[in-house]
């Protein structure tokens, strides 16, 4: 178990702790992201029961798939971002396949353009391609329209 102290140098301990099955370091690890965590989902859902369910399923993902971290390649809140945005992807999609007619996304996909999705949600385009049920190159061609329309708007 490591101490008390879990600044970002500690990051790496806490991960190899949690690789070793230690319970406490996983509590320290989500008294430190959890509430960064919830912010980023909260941008993806808008429901409290299905954000919270969201971030119990990110860290039990950790939990399990903690040997799957690599902090030569990432961060450790890096990697639980990685966890939480598709986590917070496959809710979505299962519950939007259980039931079309609700939308637990925060923004209305028929009313937001690719653009939106991607520089104001933050999502990848992969990820607007799947909300607008487009195919990529249909979201960049989109988002290309869009900002040369910005263009033409500004006055120099």
């Amino acid at each position: 178990m490591i101490g008390n102290s879990i600044g970002a140098a500690d990051d790496l301990r806490l991960a190899v702790a949690i690789k070793k099955g230690d319970q406490q370091s996983l509590g320290l690890l989500y008294d430190k992201y959890a509430p960064a965590l919830s912010g980023i989902i909260s941008r993806i859902v808008n429901e409290e029961i299905l954000a919270e369910k969201i971030l119990n399923l990110t860290f039990v993902k950790a939990w399990n798939d903690v040997a799957a971290f690599n902090s030569c390649s990432s961060s450790l809140f890096s990697w639980l971002i990685k966890i939480v945005r598709q986590t917070a992807f496959e809710e979505l999609t299962l519950q939007q396949e259980q039931n079309p007619q609700r939308s637990n996304l925060v923004y209305d996909a028929h009313k937001k353009s690719a653009f939106d999705l991607v520089y104001y949600k933050g999502l990848t385009y992969n990820e607007a391609a799947t909300v607008l049920h487009l195919t990529v190159a249909e979201v960049k061609a989109s988002i290309k329209m869009i900002m040369d329309s910005m263009k033409e708007n500004i006055v120099v």
